[in-house]
C-alpha cells in the first residue's frame, strides 16, 4: 500500500480556452477543465496534500521544468487535449512517464485505443463483450451497408459525445451517406456508423489497477433515463448545454433500479472489459440493452469526466465515497503503480 501521508501533488490539466471559443454561460463552466482542477485541488489540500494547478500549454519543456522545480511526488492527470487536441490524450501521460513522475489514471495505451472507437469495439468483441454490428468508413460509402437500421453514425475518434446530435441516428441508406458526409467533413476523421441499440441506457465506473494489490471494483450502475422519447441518444448538447430542452430530460439515476442479475451481468461485462483493455486508476463503460434485454458495451472510457456533479463522482458516491474521499483514492491508486 502506497504512503499516504501529505505529497506534493501536481494537478495537470489542459486549457480549452481555444476549443470554447464562441462558448458562454453555463455551458462554458460546464466544459471546462480548470473547474474540475480547482475541484481536485481543493480536495487534495483537505487530506494536507500540498497541491497546485499547472496547464499542460504550448511548451512541454517549460512544463518539464515548472512540474521538476515544484518537486511533486505524484502528478494528478486531468489532461484531456493537449495541444487541442483530444486525440493527443495519450500524450499527456506518456509525457508524465519519460519525466518519471508517478500519475494518476489511465496510461497511453489504454487512452489511444479507446480514444479509436472502431479498434475497440474490435478488442470488446475478440474477448466476448457483445457490442453492436458496425461499419467504419473513409469516405461516402456507394454500396449498401448491410447494417440494421436505425443506425447512429459518429466521429470515430472524439470524447465526450462530440458529433451525437439526435440528427445522428438514421433511419435508411440515403440517410447513413449523408451523416456520414457530415462527419468526414465536419471533424476530417472516418466516421462510425453502428446499429442503433434503442433499450435502456446504463454506464458503470471502475476503480482500480487489475493488480492482485488493486484489483478492479465496479461502482454502482446509473442509468440514463430518458424521460420523454422524443430524445433517442445522449447527445453533446444534453450533456453540456444547460439551455437545450435534452438536458433536463436526460437524467441519471444512480443505483439504476434494475434487479440483481442485471445488475450482477453488468459488472462482469465491465470487469471484463477493464481487464480487456488493461484500464488502470478509473474508467467508465457505457452500455444499452435490446428489447430482448440483451446488453451490449457501447465505449469504454478511461479517465471519465470526475468534477464533483459527474457521473463518476455520482457512483462513488452510492459507493460510500465522498467526492473528496474519489480523489484521494485515485490519487492512492496513482502512487501505487508508482513511476512507469
Amino acid at each position: 500500500m502506497p504512503d499516504l501521508s501529505p505529497k506534493r501533488v501536481a494537478v495537470l490539466y489542459t486549457s480549452v480556452e481555444e476549443s470554447l471559443e464562441g462558448v458562454e454561460g453555463q455551458m462554458r463552466i460546464e466544459m471546462d477543465l480548470a473547474v474540475s482542477a480547482r475541484e481536485v485541488t481543493e480536495a487534495l489540500s483537505s487530506f494536507g496534500h500540498t497541491s497546485r494547478c499547472f496547464t499542460f500549454g504550448k511548451d512541454p519543456a517549460a512544463l518539464a521544468s515548472s512540474l521538476r522545480e515544484f518537486e511533486a511526488d505524484a502528478v494528478f492527470n486531468l489532461s484531456e487535449c493537449p495541444m487541442n487536441s483530444a486525440q493527443k490524450e495519450p500524450h499527456g501521460a506518456a509525457f508524465l512517464e519519460l519525466l518519471n513522475f508517478p500519475y494518476t489514471g489511465n496510461g497511453p495505451l489504454p487512452l489511444s485505443v479507446c480514444n479509436d472507437k472502431a479498434l475497440t469495439k474490435h478488442i470488446l468483441s475478440s474477448v466476448g463483450i457483445p457490442t453492436p454490428s458496425f461499419r467504419l468508413y473513409a469516405e461516402v460509402p456507394r454500396g449498401r451497408s448491410r447494417l440494421r437500421f436505425p443506425v447512429i453514425v459518429k466521429p470515430s475518434k472524439e470524447d465526450g459525445s462530440a458529433g451525437i446530435s439526435e440528427e445522428s441516428v438514421v433511419d435508411d441508406e440515403a440517410g447513413l451517406k449523408i451523416r456520414v458526409a457530415y462527419v468526414i467533413e465536419k471533424y476530417g476523421q472516418e466516421a462510425l456508423a453502428e446499429e442503433y441499440i434503442g433499450g435502456r441506457e446504463f454506464n458503470v465506473g471502475v476503480l482500480g489497477n487489475g493488480s492482485v494489490e488493486e484489483p478492479y471494483r465496479p461502482l454502482p450502475p446509473a442509468e440514463l433515463v430518458y424521460r420523454n422519447p422524443k430524445w433517442r441518444v445522449c447527445s453533446f448538447e444534453s450533456k453540456w448545454d444547460a439551455d437545450h430542452p435534452a438536458y433536463n430530460e436526460i437524467a441519471p439515476e444512480c443505483p439504476a433500479k434494475i434487479p440483481d442479475t442485471l445488475r450482477d451481468r453488468l459488472a462482469r461485462l465491465t470487469l471484463a472489459s477493464a481487464n480487456a483493455f488493461g484500464l488502470c486508476g478509473y474508467a467508465r463503460v457505457d452500455f444499452r440493452m435490446n428489447g430482448n434485454g440483451k446488453a451490449f458495451a457501447l465505449e469504454v472510457n478511461p479517465n471519465p469526466d470526475i468534477s464533483s456533479n459527474a457521473g463518476l463522482a455520482r457512483a462513488a458516491r452510492t459507493a460510500g465515497f465522498s467526492y473528496k474521499g474519489l480523489i484521494q483514492e485515485i490519487l492512492r491508486l496513482g502512487l501505487s503503480r508508482g513511476a512507469r
